[in-house]
């Protein structure tokens, strides 16, 4: 299996991009797609089915929105995809929120139960990152909905308001389109995402942080990526780089122990699983 990477929604990449990629690529599902979309593929290392995926989201929101800190789910390496969200608790309920993450969400056991497996762990908690990422995919594809509305808006709002026919007004145009974007409280796109989706490089949570999740749930399949960014910073961290046969169509193939593409130094002594080797193919959108 190939799995796209490291969008997980298809109005995320542009056309272009999506032509690039290869048909036979899936999008990665973390639990919450529908299951008649065979865009989507869910990596049989997930431990968590839809309805328990769609729980845990929900529960991990809900405990995010009301943590007085992000520290208090670091465990779960959530901390900064969470950073700023404050609650109304009080550090030791903080703590007894942690717990009850740690629970339900880790399945760490009762101490009079044997330890939970590592890479178990690391299973449950890369499902979970997934998940969030996921959710945060979609309020940009909201978020990005919305600035479309708003621009198109405004952008009619200056023609209305424009000084008539002759040369246009762009300083009223300008103070307008300003307006617009005070009053709507949403800054619309300036740079290349305005017309070409709501990618770009701030469009995702951090690559490597995806990558390590995705390898973890699938271990034994290949990635590909239209993402030049993700390509040069293999490059420069000096990634091994593999024949182009191994991945037909890629410009470049990356093949290297996970934790090599991660950037460390080393194999984590806590995560002996991230020696496993992972093949990405880089595929150069045509313009």
């Amino acid at each position: 299996m190939i799995f796209i990477f490291p969008q997980m929604h298809p109005d995320l990449l542009t056309a272009a991009a999506r032509a690039a990629l290869p048909k036979s690529a899936r999008f990665l599902d973390p639990g919450l797609a529908d299951p008649r979309d065979e865009a989507h593929v869910r990596p049989t290392a997930a431990p968590f089915d839809a309805r328990i995926a769609r729980a845990i989201l929900a529960d991990t929101l809900r405990f995010g929105e009301s943590v007085a800190s992000p520290r208090d789910i670091a465990a779960m390496g959530l901390a900064q995809r969470l950073e700023g969200q404050a609650g109304a608790l009080d550090p030791e309920s903080s703590r007894a929120v942690q717990a009850e993450v740690a629970r339900r969400l880790l399945g760490e056991s009762a101490p009079e139960h044997a330890e939970p497996d590592p890479q178990d762990l690391a299973r449950r908690q890369a499902q979970t990152v997934l998940l969030l990422a996921w959710s945060l995919e979609e309020r940009l594809l909201e978020l990005h909905g919305a600035e479309v509305r708003v621009q198109t808006a405004w952008s009619k709002l200056g023609e209305s308001v424009a000084p008539g026919e002759g040369e246009p007004d762009d300083e009223a145009d300008h103070e307008s389109m300003h307006l617009g974007r005070e009053l709507s409280g949403i800054t619309l796109p300036t740079g290349p995402e305005a017309s070409g989706g709501p990618g770009g490089a701030d469009a995702a949570m951090p690559w490597r942080k995806l990558l390590e999740c995705c390898a973890t749930l699938a271990p034994e399949d290949c990635f590909a990526t239209a993402e030049a960014e993700i390509a040069d910073a293999l490059a420069e961290s000096g990634a091994p780089e593999a024949p182009l046969t191994d991945m037909p169509g890629a410009a470049r193939v990356f093949r290297a122990p996970v934790w090599r593409m991660l950037g460390l130094d080393r194999v984590p002594e806590a995560k002996p699983w991230l020696a496993a080797p992972i093949t990405l193919g880089v595929y150069v959108p045509k313009d």
